[in-house]
């Protein structure tokens, strides 16, 4: 005689041919249904290489400058009030565009800023303290 299945013993405890007791027994010699394989881990994520570090050129190693920089800091307490960062690139493209609303600059030899710029080092453009005011203000190319 076979042992009955799971399914057979509820069924018999249901349809009231067994008490619990008995179906508690049954179930408990029929065991645990074997364990069904774990599947596989999955294959491990390859991490993409982090990308390397932009290091701004320092001091006159022949590449063009590639920030341009502004810092307005309080004299007394050394915090910066405020911070421009411009990429140079997009500061050439603001000349030309700014060129064409601000009569100030519509004059400028273009040919001769473009070449100016090129031939930028990195380094302090502008560096004021000015007392009456309580501010430190840089301008420089990094």
């Amino acid at each position: 005689m076979s042992k009955p299945s799971r399914m057979e013993i509820l069924e018999l405890l249901s349809n009231g041919k067994i008490t619990a007791a008995e179906a508690a027994n049954l179930l408990s010699d029929v065991g645990e249904p074997a364990p069904q394989a774990a599947p596989p881990p999955p294959p491990p994520v390859e991490k993409a290489p982090a990308p390397e570090p932009v290091v701004a050129s320092k001091g006159g190693n022949g590449s063009e400058p590639s920030w341009f920089r502004v810092r307005v800091a309080n004299l007394e307490t050394g915090k910066n009030r405020v911070t421009v960062n411009i990429p140079v690139k997009m500061m050439k493209f603001g000349l030309k565009i700014g060129s064409r609303f601000s009569p100030e600059i519509e004059n400028l030899d273009w040919n001769e800023l473009t070449g100016m710029m090129q031939d930028m080092k990195t380094g302090m453009l502008v560096d004021v303290q000015d007392e009456e005011s309580n501010e430190h203000v840089q301008v420089y190319l990094d």
